[in-house]
């Protein structure tokens, strides 16, 4: 339960000063939780009941902006299950609402096509859908919050005019932003996501051009290319 993540996030804060309040933790650990569910997605399933024999409603627990359909099953109960190829299914945008279109037609006495699909995590005092052996990677990417804004904290504490404290000072702004980074790559190589934010913008290619008279480059010769 949320009071488990909690404990473990003050433990891997480590903040002796008490600077942080609840309040900064428990939106810390929310915004671990919401990171946490695009790496780890839940899956939940729903039965839909079609509207007409090529339409579905999205399921009722479906997050708009969020979830991700993984398959639907028709007719249900079928051994092995029988699923609607990805080809056969879109989604639909009218006036009022976003639904699946169906290529090929149900039977609607049939009753219900059976959905399964992504959906955040919940963690709260009373409900908590994140596995025992991950809560230690989301109380990481937490403290690693708790710990920037440390960092930040000591880093812009300019007040001190005694030499000695202005270095302590310094010396735990970079503690602190050790420390995060030390927690972020903990979390990653826990759950074995890859840090998107470092991927490359672009790529390099070699592009052949003349030289400005329209002529070979002495090192890149059209008969070698």
């Amino acid at each position: 339960m949320l009071s488990d993540h909690q404990t473990l996030v003050i433990e891997l804060t480590r903040d002796d000063a008490a600077k942080i309040q609840a309040a900064e933790r428990d939106r810390a650990i929310d915004l671990a939780v919401k990171r946490y569910s695009k790496d780890r997605p839940r899956e939940t399933t729903q039965d839909v009941t079609p509207e007409d024999a090529n339409h579905l409603p999205l399921p009722a627990l479906w997050e708009t902006d969020f979830s991700e359909l993984r398959s639907l099953e028709y007719p249900i109960g079928s051994v092995p299950p029988n699923t609607i190829s990805q080809e056969r299914y879109s989604f639909y945008r009218s006036p009022t609402a976003v639904k699946l279109q169906l290529l090929d037609a149900v039977a609607i006495a049939a009753n219900n096509v059976r959905a399964t699909f992504t959906v955040r995590h919940a963690l709260s005092m009373s409900a908590d859908t994140i596995p025992i052996e991950d809560r230690e990677p989301i109380a990481c990417w937490a403290a690693a919050i708790l710990c920037d804004e440390l960092a930040a904290l000591y880093s812009g504490n300019t007040d001190s005019t005694i030499q000695a404290d202005s270095v302590q000072q310094t010396s735990k702004a970079q503690e602190y932003s050790a420390r995060a980074k030390a927690l972020r790559k903990r979390y990653m190589d826990e759950l074995g996501v890859e840090d998107k934010r470092s991927e490359p913008a672009g790529v390099v290619v070699n592009l052949d051009f003349p030289d400005s008279q329209g002529q070979d480059r002495l090192t890149h010769r059209s008969a070698f290319r």
